[in-house]
């Protein structure tokens, strides 16, 4: 696969999970998890495994947007994206912003791709 078209694809996957996300409809955001993956999120120490357990972490109004990412082929059909993102909500009528950093390991399958793995957590100050 042309790596040029594979960081536009991630680029585009990203895009729609953000989508997902801010739509506040976690069975959106859960469609693009593979079966199997794992989540570390940004605002809990639990590892959740499967996207049964996945589900139960997606929850509140935060919104979600990109900054920088940068990609990597692992294999043919897995790659893995790092970079920031920063969530944002509304707590006791304050608008709030957490930095944060990402991994996203995606695998392709049939023509889309599938979250494996995903890690957040807080960009350090």
């Amino acid at each position: 696969m042309n790596n040029d078209k594979v960081v536009l694809d991630v680029r585009a996957f990203l895009e729609a999970w953000a989508r997902a996300f801010n739509s506040g409809k976690p069975e959106y955001l859960v469609a693009l998890y593979a079966d199997d993956a794992l989540l570390h999120g940004t605002s809990s120490s639990t590892l959740y495994i499967g996207v049964a357990e996945i589900r139960t972490y997606f929850h509140g109004t935060a919104r979600v947007k990109f900054d920088v990412c940068h990609c990597v082929s692992l294999a043919a059909d897995i790659v893995m994206a790092v970079g920031n993102y920063v969530f944002s909500e509304t707590r006791h009528d304050l608008q709030v912003a957490t930095p944060a950093r990402f991994t996203f390991v995606l695998r392709r399958h049939d023509a889309s791709w599938k979250i494996l793995h995903h890690h957040s957590s807080t960009t350090p100050l």
